[in-house]
């Protein structure tokens, strides 16, 4: 990596780490609107909402930060995220 280079990269990856923060905070939020229904209902509502109203782009972020890290995301996060569909053709 060059030196001009390495800057632009971290910026990169600085803007890339705000924005799954914000998708985390954004499902959070459908969470806790949620959250007061059966649990089974909540989870289904959460995904539902998240396949309806996020792009497919916010969709495969929010899938690819947490598929693998799952115990980062509260309990109603962790049922419905297998239930959030990925982008089209993905």
């Amino acid at each position: 990596m060059t030196e001009t280079s390495a800057p632009a990269a971290s910026a990169h990856s600085a803007a890339h780490a705000e924005n799954i923060a914000t998708l985390r905070r954004m499902a959070g939020q459908i969470a806790d609107f949620f959250k007061a229904y059966p649990e089974e209902e909540a989870a289904a509502s959460v995904a539902d909402h998240i396949n309806q109203f996020w792009t497919g782009r916010m969709r495969e972020e929010f899938l690819a930060a947490y598929t693998a890290r799952p115990e980062d995301l509260p309990p109603l996060l962790r049922r419905a995220l297998p239930r959030v569909r990925p982008a089209r053709g993905s």
